[in-house]
């Protein structure tokens, strides 16, 4: 199961420039370029689940924003983390049918002021962005809430109802959502795997939690 190229970039941007107060930064002619450091499950959950590392590419979103009739170009270098797992799904066959995703996107500061999105992007516009950038997966209704401890904190990490298309298979999917900040990072996670198979829930906890910052 893969998830496309900036498949939350362009959202969580949009989360960035509706954040009021920073006209100063727009008025400035330099381009704006900030990076996210990036984070991944550690070897031992890899390991310890099943999961293999995919993927860690950069991500840059590159946005003209407006503020108070002001243009202002803005590029943020994301991170995305890809990892997946074979499964074995009876008369379908073996299918890399479980996925677990860390996206990356940088938080800034100008004049004394943070900007990041984190207290703008609910669980449920993670999930209409993810669906909307994935055109084989369709996400419903949330199912479910618990609590994982990401970086030393509390997140909520939501559960919704989706269909992921693989090949010529549609399986009913479990969709596990959550975010986190990391010193200057905006972290998205995300699981995907088959609702039959619930243990893989297991799995994402695991995952999620071991997260560490590193970029390759």
């Amino acid at each position: 199961m893969r998830v496309t190229r900036r498949a939350f970039g362009t959202g969580l941007l949009a989360g960035l420039v509706g954040t009021t107060g920073c006209l100063d930064v727009v008025r400035d002619e330099e381009p704006l370029t900030f990076e996210a450091v990036g984070a991944r499950p550690s070897d031992e959950a890899l390991d310890e689940t099943g999961y293999r590392h995919h993927v860690t590419r950069s991500e840059p979103v590159r946005e003209t924003i407006e503020i108070a009739g002001q243009s202002r170009e803005v590029e943020l270098l994301n991170v995305l983390v890809e990892c997946d797992k074979a499964l074995e799904l009876g008369p379908t066959g073996r299918l890399r049918a479980a996925a677990f995703v860390a996206f990356t996107t940088p938080s800034f500061e100008v004049l004394g002021r943070r900007f990041h999105p984190g207290d703008r992007i609910s669980t449920r516009r993670l999930a209409t962005e993810l669906s909307s950038k994935y055109d084989e997966l369709s996400i419903g209704e949330e199912v479910d809430e618990r609590t994982f401890t990401v970086f030393d904190e509390e997140v909520d990490v939501s559960t919704f109802e989706g269909r992921a298309v693989l090949g010529p298979t549609t399986l009913d999917v479990h969709v596990h959502l959550g975010s986190v900040m990391n010193d200057a990072d905006f972290v998205v996670l995300a699981g995907i795997h088959p609702q039959r198979l619930e243990r893989e829930y297991g799995n994402v906890a695991v995952l999620a939690e071991s997260l560490a910052a590193t970029v390759e």
